[in-house]
């Protein structure tokens, strides 16, 4: 019983000690990014450098709008074709051994399935005009 409670209370002593040396670490690089940047380089906080944009710009309007939900409809097509792509690449390596097994056919007709099916999402989202990003809300 008492050699299973030090075990335990070990492990959670690693957990604890690896925690405590995460924080010394991540507050050491805070403390000496502080020290560099506010004591040292004697850089301050103005008001404007604090504003919502940073980039010379002056902000326009609020930061609460209503953003244009056509960027849904483009990003999930985006993501579509990159996770295609995603799942044809292991495919490469393998394509001269089954061509080689006489698979090549067979694998071709998979792939262009796979990719065919894809491609008709793709045609359906610009048919209904998806990728126009001025186009008329309608009831319809």
């Amino acid at each position: 019983m008492g050699m299973e409670a030090a075990s335990g209370l070990g492990a959670w002593g690693s957990v604890a000690a690896i925690a405590a040396l995460a924080v010394l670490v991540v507050g050491g690089a805070l403390a000496v990014v502080r020290l560099v940047t506010r004591i040292l380089d004697r850089i301050r906080d103005p008001r404007e450098r604090l504003t919502t944009y940073e980039c010379g710009e002056q902000p326009v309007g609020s930061a609460w709008f209503r953003f244009n939900n056509r960027f849904t409809t483009i990003a999930l097509t985006f993501l579509v074709c990159d996770i295609e792509l995603a799942l044809l690449w292991p495919i490469l390596p393998r394509a001269l051994d089954w061509l080689a097994a006489g698979e090549g056919a067979r694998v071709f007709l998979e792939v262009s399935a796979f990719v065919g099916i894809l491609a008709i999402a793709l045609i359906w989202v610009a048919a209904r005009g998806g990728f126009r990003w001025d186009r008329e809300v309608s009831d319809g």
